[in-house]
């Protein structure tokens, strides 16, 4: 009895003293922290993110978005000019009350480097892990204060946290970011590779904002990825055509300085991946339930123009989201580049059977089993519109709705009013 009783007194102390050191535990606070020399002069640079928000998650991979209290971590060294001679990012992991390593990162140095500032030059960054017995350490020791340990010579050292706000990461925090994420396999086996990147165009303007382009040379499957520098959005541009957004950070219709409070601020633009990045903000500002499931996507599926200097073009694109092979269509938009002026179709929502008798289907097609009839004004919600089955090539005509009783089926588009349909 004594020793269970003992045995119970150890685990209740083992868990207070558990406690009690989650509550030491000195959180690496967001910002940039400066290094400098015995006369002041910066000499490295710590940027440290934690990054809140959703987005695509791949089978066996992780989510772009921090874990609890794991920020992301990024260091550059200067020289006297404040050139940038090579940098390092990793995720933090707490190994003590106060400190802790980045078990898994990469670094740009050399032609590398190099290359990462200049468009269109291919460039890998370097990988490091525990997995191939390498490390970085990290001190949290007094509030404003980080100290970097086993990094390099130049990163190594105590940073001081710089009060101004600071908006932009550098290219190799975005880079971690990504590449532990969709490429994670990598920093458990070293006979894998980082992927190749070089940057590409890019719009920086009052509007728009700031990014990077980036060209991911994936040799199973290459693709552009586009940047918010501030971290707020990350879009992928997949076989030239869908736009895909492995992350956006909760705050993203938050901050309106660079978001805009409406949609009268764009522009125009007749680059596809701008009107697809804008799409997605006008539904963020406006139709944000379209996006709350991440994995919703943008496709162009045309576009239009004119002739001579006046020419007006029109990409037009399709809000889709698929789900267990089934593609479904949520919206549609026109968007010209003469004025950012917008033509958009919601296909999605609140809606009504239009016509007495209408007939409820199991699946998308007049063959299937009939699940019940509803009359005239009949109310169901419209989850999207998809094709019928068994026809290639068909256009998204059918609604599937869920009814008010949990009932999930699909009715013919004809058959539907309330919101935007193929028919009207």
């Amino acid at each position: 009895m004594k020793r269970t009783r003992a045995l119970f007194t150890m685990l209740i102390l083992t868990m207070l003293l558990l406690f009690s050191v989650s509550g030491w535990a000195r959180q690496p606070e967001d910002g940039v922290y400066y290094k400098r020399n015995a006369e002041g002069k910066v000499t490295a640079k710590m940027y440290v993110l934690t990054l809140s928000g959703k987005g695509i998650q791949l089978p066996r991979q992780r989510p772009m978005n921090s874990s609890a209290g794991a920020p992301y971590i990024a260091l550059e060294a200067c020289d006297d000019n404040g050139t940038v001679t090579e940098a390092l990012a990793t995720v933090y992991s707490w190994k003590t009350p106060n400190a802790g390593a980045g078990e898994t990162g990469i670094r740009l140095t050399g032609e590398n480097l190099r290359n990462s500032l200049e468009r269109f030059k291919k460039f890998t960054p370097e990988r490091f892990s525990t997995s191939f017995g390498q490390q970085v350490e990290f001190s949290f020791l007094d509030e404003g204060e980080a100290h970097a340990y086993h990094c390099s010579p130049a990163l190594d050292g105590t940073y001081v946290r710089y009060d101004n706000v600071y908006d932009g990461y550098p290219l190799i925090l975005f880079l971690y970011a990504y590449e532990s994420a969709f490429n994670a396999g990598s920093f458990r086996d070293k006979n894998s590779h980082s992927f190749t990147y070089s940057l590409g165009e890019y719009e920086t303007t009052q509007y728009f904002g700031d990014y990077y382009c980036l060209n991911v040379w994936d040799p199973e499957d290459p693709r552009e990825v586009m940047a918010e520098k501030g971290l707020h959005i990350v879009m992928e541009n997949w076989r030239q055509h869908d736009y895909r957004f492995p992350f956006v950070k909760d705050d993203y219709h938050g901050d309106p300085s660079w978001v805009g409070i409406t949609w009268s601020t764009f522009t125009g633009s007749a680059m596809p991946s701008t009107n697809a990045l804008y799409l997605h903000r006008y539904m963020t500002v406006f139709e944000p339930e379209m996006l709350q499931d991440p994995d919703t996507f943008i496709r162009m599926t045309d576009f239009f123009s004119g002739e001579g200097p006046d020419a007006v073009t029109t990409n037009v694109m399709a809000v889709l989201l698929e789900k267990n092979g089934e593609l479904m269509q949520l919206g549609k938009a026109d968007i010209s580049d003469r004025g950012g002026q917008i033509r958009f179709r919601k296909m999605m929502g609140r809606a009504s059977i239009k016509g007495d008798g209408v007939r409820i289907r199991a699946l998308p097609n007049t063959d299937s089993a009939v699940l019940g009839e509803k009359d005239d004004g009949y109310p169901l919600t419209v989850l999207g519109f998809v094709p019928q089955t068994g026809v290639p090539y068909a256009a998204a005509t059918w609604a599937k709705v869920k009814l008010d009783d949990g009932k999930v089926g699909y009715v013919s588009g004809q058959f539907i009013r309330g919101i935007d349909t193929p028919y009207n």
